[in-house]
């Protein structure tokens, strides 16, 4: 039986505030009621609470009832809650992907440079010249966008890949690609698949909030979910993958599409080792309460690829409930 679609009554607040915006700003509601499809509950969700569309889909919000909506960490309320409970200094260091490599050189384990001016195309050729294929990545942005995997077989096409990304007018760190480990290779072995762990760090008291897999599609280099990735929930205690996968939506996967390979049941290699990374990231940056990691197996270990702002979206998607509860008494 299909679930059934919630037609919720407004409260009075909510009815005149709704009013009134249709009444004084009748271009822009038009606006977000094209915007979401013409999907009513979907403009309202919106311009009550500030859901993004892709996450009233991702959530299943149209089969969910108003206080079970309350329950989810939305993308607008993750950053008033990290506004409130991170420093913004320390914040700044993990949303900018140099600064992030540069403290945590011992566990990136890998050669990078920052490219941001004109002066720097000597080194860039160089550093391409010696490793064939190099990723490049820009510094302050998420969810796989603008990551190039670049390859050249001479100076001259090095030169060209740099004057091309100088163009885009933005700043980038240039890296050695990753190799990963044959074990987590096996899900997909065009991107390099990673685990993201979401920690919390309360007066030097680290918690692992949640754990997933990520995983990318047939040829795909990224394995962001945004990217056509699919991710699945771990068990933080055990490494053990406890959900199906998702990708952008809803739907589960209980195996990897394209190449087979199970999801739920499957245990993460070196947990531990993977735990105890988690925990010595977090302790370096004391005011960062709430942080993700991204970390990719290769033969030396688990290598950070990059930190960001606390995420869930992915947990709560592949869980089908909501995780605000998990920062009660914590925030």
């Amino acid at each position: 039986m299909a679930a059934a679609t919630f037609n919720f009554q407004l409260s009075t607040f909510n009815f005149i505030y709704l009013w009134l915006y249709r009444l004084l700003l009748p271009r822009r509601y038009a606006r977000y009621l094209q915007r979401a499809g013409g999907n009513v509950d979907k403009c309202h969700e919106a311009l009550l609470h500030g859901t993004y569309y892709e996450e009233y889909d991702s959530y299943d919000f149209a089969h969910k009832s108003p206080a079970e909506r309350r329950t989810y960490v939305t993308d607008a309320y993750r950053n008033r809650l990290c506004r409130r409970i991170n420093d913004a200094k320390q914040q700044a260091v993990v949303m900018d992907k140099y600064r992030t490599a540069m403290l945590y050189s011992d566990y990136y384990r890998r050669k990078f440079m920052l490219c941001e001016s004109d002066e720097q195309c000597g080194d860039f050729v160089r550093f391409g010249m010696d490793e064939g294929c190099l990723v490049v990545k820009p510094i302050d942005d998420c969810a796989g966008r603008g990551v190039q995997l670049l390859h050249a077989d001479d100076e001259q096409g090095w030169r060209s890949h740099f004057q091309q990304i100088m163009e885009q007018g933005r700043r980038y760190i240039v890296e050695q690609r990753i190799i990963q480990h044959s074990s987590m290779a096996r899900w997909n072995e065009s991107s390099v698949n990673t685990v993201r762990i979401n920690t919390l760090n309360r007066n030097g008291c680290i918690s692992v909030l949640t754990a997933n897999i990520r995983c990318g599609c047939q040829g795909a280099f990224c394995d962001n979910c945004a990217q056509g990735g699919f991710c699945a929930n771990i068990d933080p205690a055990t490494g053990i993958i406890i959900t199906p996968a998702t990708s952008k939506g809803p739907e589960k996967y209980d195996r990897h599409p394209n190449s087979g390979i199970t999801f739920l049941g499957e245990q993460m290699p070196c947990w531990q080792e993977l735990l105890k990374a988690a925990y010595d990231c977090a302790r370096r940056l004391p005011k960062l309460v709430y942080v993700s990691w991204d970390f990719a197996l290769t033969a030396d270990g688990w290598t950070l690829v990059e930190a960001n702002k606390g995420e869930l979206i992915a947990d709560q998607r592949n869980l089908g409930r909501g995780l605000k509860d998990m920062f009660r008494g914590k925030s």
